[in-house]
């Protein structure tokens, strides 16, 4: 589908937005910061280095003419890129149990401000209604209508082409939002860390080399997904060393992040270490005595690893440039010790 043009977007969808709704554009709170700088207008943007500039996505390109002021991050996990980034977004789609919308690992980067903690599900009027430049939705599920809303308005930062809903490698992700803020140097810099720190975790565990892993997430009633090579966590752990085991690498998932494992099914989940995640911080205790899970032959020997820190669950499953240091300093001892 052709993309509208920016300058067109903007003109057009701002100006209409304005006149028609400035009752609830103050109601938004205007005044909420977009940058690390004094909030300004979306007008007062200036273009800089590297722009304009041209991001194509699965349903057409975001034109971003201007480095822009006021961001919403709409992807569950792009606040991850924009914060440590020096950009506070005015708002953000609801990730994890925490009040603010954000983990543990970015949570100091918001520096007191409180963005709006959007739904699950993406109401573009809603989205609209803060006024954002650009809106990033990398890891999310936006659907071309959602787009068509959105970018009438102005420039969404959609999923790239060829990738699956919440499938975005983490480089990429933060590689996208560097360029769409014109921050490219900065997100090298993040980029170059991130995989420092996994390189030395490989170097420094030979053990995991080659050692088969499933991460699995269940919940109290005993429903088992197992993640494939489709997902970040996934991703993450063989970046380690570690390798998907060939019986979940044989299901047909479908091209998604995850594939069901019935109970008649749970011999599947076996490997030499097996991750255990759970749905809500609420199921641990339940997973914990399930009497299936236990009595694979990894939880007979020590090598099933119960993840029962929920912020270190969502840490991995987020798998970003800021949650990836703080799943590994977590999750690397476990490891080891189930291995060992």
């Amino acid at each position: 589908m052709t993309p509208h043009p920016a300058a067109a977007r903007t003109r057009f969808g701002r100006r209409s937005f304005l006149v028609g709704a400035t009752g609830m554009l103050a109601a938004a709170g205007l005044a909420a910061c977009g940058t690390s700088d004094a909030p300004g207008e979306a007008g007062d943007a200036q273009a800089g280095p590297g722009f304009p500039t041209s991001i194509p996505n699965r349903y057409g390109t975001a034109e971003i003419p201007s480095a822009p002021q006021r961001v919403v991050s709409l992807g569950i996990t792009d606040h991850d890129v924009l914060l440590p980034l020096g950009v506070v977004p005015v708002g953000l789609t609801a990730w994890g149990p925490w009040e603010s919308g954000v983990g543990p690992w970015v949570e100091p980067m918001l520096r007191g401000e409180k963005p709006k903690v959007l739904g699950s599900e993406v109401d573009p009027e809603s989205v609209i209604a803060l006024a954002p430049d650009v809106m990033v939705a990398l890891q999310s599920a936006l659907t071309e209508e959602q787009y068509e809303r959105l970018s009438a308005f102005n420039p969404v930062v959609a999923q790239p082409p060829g990738t699956i809903d919440y499938g975005v490698d983490w480089r990429l992700q933060a590689e996208t939002i560097g360029q769409a803020l014109g921050k490219q140097d900065e997100v090298a810099r993040l980029v170059a860390e991130t995989q420092a720190r996994i390189d030395q975790t490989r170097q420094a565990n030979p053990l995991f080399q080659g050692k088969t892993h499933v991460t699995v997430r269940t919940d109290s009633a005993g429903t088992y997904a197992a993640y494939t090579k489709q997902d970040a966590r996934t991703a993450l752990l063989e970046q380690l060393g570690l390798t998907l085991s060939p019986a979940i690498e044989g299901l047909d998932s479908g091209g998604k992040f995850n594939v069901k494992v019935s109970k008649e099914q749970v011999s599947l989940l076996d490997a030499d270490v097996v991750i255990v995640t759970t749905a809500k911080p609420t199921d641990v205790d339940a997973v914990r005595n399930d009497p299936l899970l236990n009595n694979l032959p990894a939880a007979k020997r020590g090598s099933l690893v119960l993840l029962d820190d929920y912020d270190l669950t969502m840490a991995l499953g987020s798998a970003t440039v800021s949650s990836i240091p703080y799943a590994l300093d977590r999750l690397t001892p476990k490891l080891v010790e189930a291995l060992s």
